[in-house]
């Protein structure tokens, strides 16, 4: 059984479920209050001058249910950029790669990522613009266990430096030779 290779930051999304959760919370009992007013207003057991002030006191609570469901959309889009991350074979994901992937174009998928990769959803993974922009997965460090970076290796037949997923097996760029990455703890 192999085990999914992730590198989302789980502490940090997790930390903002519970923010979108306690927002959208919030913010439907501030509307849901605030709408008994507006209801008053409109029935005519309220003076009419409350209506502007219950409506203007809804607009926080729009805002945090805003808030919430913008939350919810960047977590789901770093999944779906983890699930491209995992599946890379030598540690570096083109934009072009993951525009193809994505069906979306390469300056408009980067716009998105760094808005993800700002708000700390990622880890073991650097974002690369410039000349030739990608996402770096980098390097295992002591302590990977479960294989999140990569390795530099050097084929045993051929001499040339390959990079290889920690704890797996990979070949070799220019001969083809089966290479073992030493597993990294």
């Amino acid at each position: 059984m192999k085990v999914r290779t992730s590198y989302l930051n789980q502490k940090i999304i997790s930390k903002n479920q519970a923010k979108a959760k306690v927002q959208m919370i919030i913010g439907i009992v501030m509307n849901v209050f605030y709408s008994f007013g507006v209801y008053a207003v409109i029935d005519g057991t309220a003076p009419k001058f409350y209506f502007a002030l219950y409506i203007a006191l809804m607009v926080p609570g729009v805002y945090l249910i805003w808030c919430s469901v913008q939350n919810k959309k960047w977590i789901k889009k770093a999944k779906q950029y983890d699930e491209i991350f995992s599946q890379d074979r030598d540690g570096v994901i083109s934009a072009h790669e993951m525009g193809d992937k994505l069906g979306m174009k390469y300056f408009d998928l980067f716009v998105e990522l760094e808005k993800i990769f700002r708000r700390g959803y990622f880890m073991n993974c650097t974002l690369q613009q410039g000349r030739n922009p990608s996402v770096i997965i980098n390097n295992a460090q002591v302590g990977d266990a479960k294989g999140l970076g990569f390795m530099q290796m050097v084929c045993p037949k051929c001499g040339a430096s390959t990079r290889i997923r920690s704890n797996t097996r990979g070949k070799c760029e220019y001969c083809g030779s089966v290479i073992q990455a030493p597993r990294v703890k």
